[in-house]
């Protein structure tokens, strides 16, 4: 079930960032695996941290939608972060990521799937990813969802491909 500030699927939740996931975001984040395709590279310092929580709420607010908390059903845990994010140019991209623990158990299809499908019920189109060409198995998973490469180089940057899937 999908409602505007939580993502529902078989075994993930995807809601609203709360402020003591900032440090937990700091930990996930400390996983070279984890940060090396996120931003700049680098592990999330406290203080960005705090400004994802923060703008992800104001974007709640705004919008009515997001990027929050990816948690576990079955355990709980915060095991990683997805939604929308707005890059400053009057877009919105996808983004997704789960701590290397929770890889290559179909988590990462299965998250992707459902923020398709939130995108397609809130008429989102098309539904924008850019993602590192080195990023082997994001691409992996946009492909297989239906996603294909728009823009090698997305806006001059050769670390960034812009992947679309059309409605």
């Amino acid at each position: 079930m999908i409602h505007a500030s939580q993502l529902e699927t078989a075994r993930l939740v995807v809601r609203p960032f709360a402020q003591p996931d900032a440090p937990l975001l700091v930990a996930l984040f400390a996983d070279p695996d984890v940060h090396r395709f996120v931003d700049d590279g680098q592990p999330l310092a406290p203080d960005v941290a705090t400004l994802w929580v923060e703008r992800s709420a104001a974007n709640l607010g705004r919008f009515g939608y997001g990027t929050g908390a990816v948690v576990e059903r079955a355990s709980g845990a915060l095991i990683g972060w997805a939604g929308f994010a707005r890059p400053g140019d009057g877009t919105e991209e996808v983004i997704y990521g789960l701590r290397r623990a929770s890889w290559g158990r179909g988590l990462g299809k299965e998250l992707l799937a459902g923020l398709v499908a939130f995108a397609q019920g809130r008429g989102i189109a098309p539904i924008r990813a850019t993602v590192d060409p080195a990023n082997h198995a994001s691409i992996h998973l946009l492909r297989q969802a239906g996603f294909v490469l728009a823009e090698p180089g997305y806006g001059g940057d050769a670390g960034s491909d812009l992947y679309l899937l059309r409605a």
